[in-house]
């Protein structure tokens, strides 16, 4: 019988040893309480972190005010908002990466469901990535959100993390060195997106750093990156029509919440690079549910898609100026 157990024990061993540093390494940042996220060696879901830092200060800061938008909406800061808003109002950045409308509308329901106040809302629409199809079309991927968002169990949402951790070595090597002496090395490059204190806390604003640089050095900051500013067709392009009838009641959805909460709302369709202009037809929908005056198309051709340098050197995502910029046309 000793033996037995002897055996099983030696099995267990490194499953045990594993275990643990996992909880002390703490990759996913899901265990441990913490006052602050830092993306230290890999990329966190924002949507994940997002909800979190909502939950944990919602009753002491009382937010009412909320943008929400995939990685975009980091270009329109909470703080810069505020500017506009009632001296009173509490902003909080409310996106995630790849922010899909049906993702936009399950944050809005959360706050709706927890009674939390509805005061004002920012919405950035892509025009390349919020009505975009899953590789099903069936349903959105929610896999690395909050439980509260995905809808699976709480016991899922842990054990999801911990099996990903298990099945990634290099993961389990990164995490420990990282613990060990806090230094970014040449192999963690991969998942290095963000230092500690660009994410704000309380608001959850991310400050991108990209905009220190290029206002200091903007040679350096776009280096390297000249062949990823692709030319563009001077005739303008229309994206096909994307707002299907499932999707228009996620936001038929949204407009409900809003109308319940007397929420004061903006939809701004995001300036992106590729400089394709949102179906008329989706504008359309847009402006018979939220209203006309409600609704800012950036998308296309224009003075802001025009200039290279309102991008960062990805091409993906428009800088902070952008989105000052049209919180100063939008509330002026």
């Amino acid at each position: 019988m000793n033996k037995l157990i002897k055996k099983v024990a030696l099995f267990l061993l490194p499953l045990l040893i594993l275990s643990t540093l996992y909880i002390i390494t703490d990759p996913f940042q899901n265990i441990l309480p913490r006052d602050e996220y830092a993306f230290d060696y890999m990329m966190l879901s924002r949507g994940n972190v997002s909800t979190k830092v909502y939950l944990k200060n919602k009753d002491k800061y009382i937010y009412d005010s909320f943008i929400f938008g995939s990685s975009r909406s980091c270009s329109h800061t909470s703080k810069e908002w505020a500017k506009y808003l009632s001296k009173d109002n509490v902003p909080f950045s409310f996106g995630a990466w790849n922010e899909s409308i049906e993702g936009i509308y399950r944050r809005i329901k959360l706050i709706d469901s927890l009674k939390g106040p509805l005061k004002n809302a920012f919405i950035i629409i892509d025009v390349d990535r919020t009505f975009a199809k899953s590789d099903t079309d069936k349903v959105s991927d929610f896999s690395s959100d909050h439980y509260l968002i995905s809808g699976i169990s709480k016991y899922d949402y842990y054990m999801n993390d911990y099996f990903s951790y298990l099945k990634n070595p290099l993961l389990i090597l990164t995490s420990i060195d990282y613990k060990l002496f806090h230094r970014r090395r040449w192999y963690m490059e991969s998942f290095v997106h963000m230092d500690k204190g660009d994410l704000d806390p309380v608001n959850n604003d991310w400050d991108l750093n990209s905009e220190k640089t290029i206002l200091t050095d903007s040679i350096s900051y776009y280096k390297g990156s000249a062949d990823k500013f692709y030319k563009r067709s001077p005739v303008q392009k229309i994206a096909k029509v994307q707002i299907s009838k499932k999707k228009e009641q996620y936001l038929l959805k949204i407009f409900a919440v809003f109308k319940r909460h007397h929420t004061n709302y903006k939809i701004v369709i995001a300036p992106l690079y590729d400089q394709i202009k949102l179906n008329p037809q989706d504008i359309l929908v847009f402006d018979n549910i939220f209203g006309k005056s409600n609704v800012y198309d950036y998308s296309g051709i224009n003075e802001i898609t025009d200039n290279l340098f309102n991008y960062g050197k990805d091409v993906v995502h428009y800088r902070k100026k952008v989105g000052n910029l049209i919180y100063e046309e939008i509330y002026h």
